[in-house]
This record gives structure tokens, C-alpha cells and sequence, in this order.
């Protein structure tokens, strides 16, 4: 009887334990989704704004978006967002192509590090880039 019972509140306790788990990584991949939705949102506002002067509504895109990540990024993904927004502000009379080069490199080393997924393990051996579409430049047309 006692085995018996024994038994029974094990099956319970194993039963319950791994419901949790299970929730627990519900809830981690949901909250890994909305992450990267909002990471997504962030990358399409910033290549709105890449070249000389962004409209005005790509400019409120990329404002909203800055300010969406500070709901889920990490202590460094923030850290790194706000030295990327201090060098590509219209205030800064300082910028530097190289700055803002390594700046955005670490801000996207940074985010996909949030996501688990860093490209390297030293930050520093990391580069990214940034492109402009072209549109609305003189270009000349291929041949």
C-alpha cells in the first residue's frame, strides 16, 4: 500500500515537473519571438535612415523603434544602441564613418548575443556594415 502510494505521488510530482518545463520553454520561445520581432522592426527602420537625409517618416520609424528595444533588449544591447544613437545624432557635428562603423558592429554583435546566437566570441572580431538601397541617387545605369 505505501509502495503503491509512493509511487503515485511520484507519477504526480514527475507529471507536474514536466508541465513546467514545458511552460517554461513555452514561454521562453514566445518571449524569444517577440525579441526578435522587434529586433526585425529595429533593422528595417535603420535602412530607412541609412544615406544623406531620411524623410521625416523614416526618421519617427527609426525614433519608435529605439525606443520599443529598450522593452526587451539586454544591458548591453542598450549600452550599445545608446552609443550608436549619440554617434548617428543629428547633434553630433563629431561623426566619423569609422565610429559609427564599429559602433553599429558591436550594436549587432550585442543583439544577436541577446538572441544566443553572438557571431563570434570576441565582440571586437565582429563586423557589420550597413547598405544603402541606392534609390533615389544618381546612379548610372548598368549597360
Amino acid at each position: 500500500m505505501l509502495a503503491t502510494l509512493i509511487s503515485a505521488l511520484a507519477a504526480i510530482v514527475a507529471s507536474a515537473g514536466a508541465i513546467y518545463v514545458t511552460k517554461q520553454k513555452e514561454r521562453e520561445a514566445i518571449w524569444r519571438a517577440k525579441k526578435l520581432s522587434y529586433y526585425e522592426e529595429f533593422f528595417a527602420a535603420v535602412s530607412g535612415i541609412v544615406g544623406k537625409t531620411p524623410p521625416p517618416d523614416t526618421q519617427i520609424r527609426f525614433a519608435n523603434a529605439v525606443n520599443n528595444l529598450h522593452l526587451i533588449g539586454s544591458a548591453g544591447v542598450i549600452k550599445a544602441l545608446h552609443d550608436y544613437c549619440d554617434e548617428v545624432a543629428f547633434s553630433n557635428e563629431k561623426k566619423s564613418q569609422g565610429k559609427h562603423d564599429d559602433l553599429w558592429s558591436r550594436l549587432v554583435w550585442e543583439i544577436r548575443d541577446d538572441l544566443d546566437d553572438p557571431p563570434s566570441k570576441d565582440p571586437a572580431a565582429f563586423t557589420a556594415r550597413l547598405w544603402a538601397s541606392g534609390v533615389g541617387t544618381n546612379v548610372l545605369p548598368l549597360k
